[in-house]
């Protein structure tokens, strides 16, 4: 499990990774603190990040909202690197089709 302080103090030395071109994160649950990373995730320009959910553990419908709200934030207004973020229900999603589309425009995917 990630500690929620772990992704911030990722966020601040991030910087200092020149060659870090690849970024994943698998198995989360919603004890992953999501909200300390969407700032990275927005301005992010180098890194390719994914965000992997489990599949097998409960998520509140407030945590997908939250996840949900802020893919609709980057549909309307894409950052340089688009992060894939895959959690339980996101096929269901009816914004799923233009979101993935981006993901392979802006990731060359």
């Amino acid at each position: 499990m990630v500690k929620k302080d772990a992704i911030k103090k990722f966020v601040e030395i991030v910087p200092c990774f020149k060659e870090l071109f690849h970024f994943t994160l698998y198995a989360l649950t919603e004890a992953f603190d999501f909200a300390s990373i969407t700032d990275f995730l927005l301005k992010n320009e180098t890194i390719n990040v994914i965000l992997q959910f489990r599949g097998d553990v409960p998520m509140s419908d407030a945590y997908k909202k939250d996840l949900e709200k802020f893919i609709s934030k980057i549909i309307e207004t894409p950052p340089k690197r688009m992060p894939i973020i895959d959690f339980p229900g996101i096929r269901k999603c009816i914004f799923y089709n233009d979101y993935k589309k981006l993901c392979r425009h802006h990731n060359g995917r």
